[in-house]
């Protein structure tokens, strides 16, 4: 008995920081949980959910824990009223929190696209943005939540894409207009697509969808885009 006891008492020593981590990272999930349900940014919380996040993964490096904090960090780097050093930090710390939570969990097709945004907002040039994008559709090719984003990064980075990453690119453009068409007609509608640059990756195979597309933008904004 009395080594049972010890025994258990032992487990429960050992298993009492994951357990503590878990319950810390609880009002993190769930705000994020709300965020990518279509709610708003936690913007007056997020101090509390880094901190809550930054002592979860203290505790216990857990890929989720990270991949929190990378998508908190991202979001305090979209207010632009902040002062521009500021907001460079968040994009750093957003990537750095990134990184971590991909070296123990490479398939996170979510936390490759947020890091390939930081990355994009942070330089000019490449510097790795384009393999962020590579890498978050073959982390999972199809995820409706994604492909809006994927395109706005994907065609803003258009002149640097390599053969490859212009293949993905016509890919998630075909998959993005096939299950969420009504998106893409209003990203191309508020200019966040650009009509000439999605026509550009297409072939003479891809004449009916490109046709599809200027038919949902309406006779006079389909000329306008294709001039």
């Amino acid at each position: 008995m009395l080594l049972a006891a010890v025994l258990a008492l032992l487990l429960l020593a050992l298993a009492w920081p994951r357990l503590r981590a878990a319950l810390i990272y609880l009002p993190v999930d769930a705000a994020i949980e709300r965020y990518h349900g279509g709610g708003q940014p936690p913007l007056a919380a997020l101090a509390g959910l880094q901190q809550r996040a930054e002592r979860s993964a203290a505790l216990h490096s857990h890929p989720d824990y990270w991949s929190g904090l990378a998508l908190l960090y991202y979001l305090q780097a979209l207010d632009g009223d902040q002062p521009l050093a500021t907001q460079r930090e968040a994009y750093e710390r957003s990537i750095a929190a990134a990184d971590r939570s991909l070296a123990l969990a490479p398939v996170q097709p979510r936390t490759w696209l947020f890091r390939g945004l930081a990355q994009n907002w942070l330089s000019f040039r490449d510097a790795g943005v384009i393999d962020s994008f590579k890498l978050s559709v073959y982390a999972g090719r199809v995820e409706p939540g994604l492909l809006l984003t994927r395109l706005r990064l994907g065609y803003a980075r258009l002149g640097q894409l390599d053969e490859e990453a212009r293949g993905l690119l016509r890919d998630q453009t075909m998959l993005a207009w096939r299950l969420e068409p009504g998106d893409v007609t209003r990203a191309l509608k508020r200019g966040e697509l650009d009509l000439r640059r999605v026509a550009s990756l297409f072939g003479p195979a891809d004449a009916d969808v490109l046709r599809e597309l200027k038919e949902s933008l309406g006779e006079e904004a389909a000329g306008d885009a294709a001039r």
